[in-house]
């Protein structure tokens, strides 16, 4: 029995933002560099929002989000959060992607990182009352931002060939039913 193309489709994004999440949280959590790991589901989230357009990336961003939830001890929902305004950011941009370029993908990854340890510092650290953004952005953010963006430049080619591979699922499966 053959399943249809949408069940397909819905189940190769599970199973990527499956992937991630596990490469995330256990085989790069292993790598840290003083004690920062680079943040793959970034990677994952804003690759889709450019490569594919606001809707994908809001489902994989929410996805990715509420799975980081669900497994770490923060607020319920904020990374969630997070990931939607990454996605839709990088949802946006969808326009300007051209896909042999690898500049603008490593820049929106690295604005995309920015943008999460923003919004983490925010949620986090400053309601609790810790002001010194200077020691965060400095010790946590910067640092963060350059190891995501050089493991993007091995882990962006995948989700590339992925996206790559269901655009030609996506046409054979509308040749069917014309």
């Amino acid at each position: 029995m053959e399943l249809k193309p949408f069940a397909k489709k819905v189940f190769s994004y599970v199973l990527l933002v499956i992937v991630y999440f596990l490469l995330h949280t256990s085989v790069f959590s292993k790598f840290t560099l003083g004690g920062i790991a680079p943040n793959i589901l970034v990677i994952l989230v804003s690759t889709i929002g450019f490569m594919r357009g606001g809707n994908y990336a809001l489902y994989i961003g929410m996805a990715s989000g509420l799975l980081l939830d669900m497994f770490s001890g923060s607020y319920f929902g904020m990374y969630a959060f997070i990931y939607l305004i990454i996605a839709f950011f990088n949802g946006m941009l969808r326009q300007w992607f051209f896909g042999d370029d690898m500049k603008l993908p490593l820049l929106l990854i690295g604005f995309s990182d920015l943008l999460y340890g923003m919004m983490v510092y925010g949620c986090i650290y400053l309601l609790r009352g810790r002001y010194d953004i200077g020691y965060y952005f400095m010790h946590v953010i910067i640092p963060e931002i350059i190891y995501t963006v050089l493991v993007s430049l091995v882990l962006y080619f995948p989700i590339y060939y992925f996206e790559y591979w269901m655009n030609k699922t996506e046409k054979r499966s509308e040749r069917k039913f014309v």
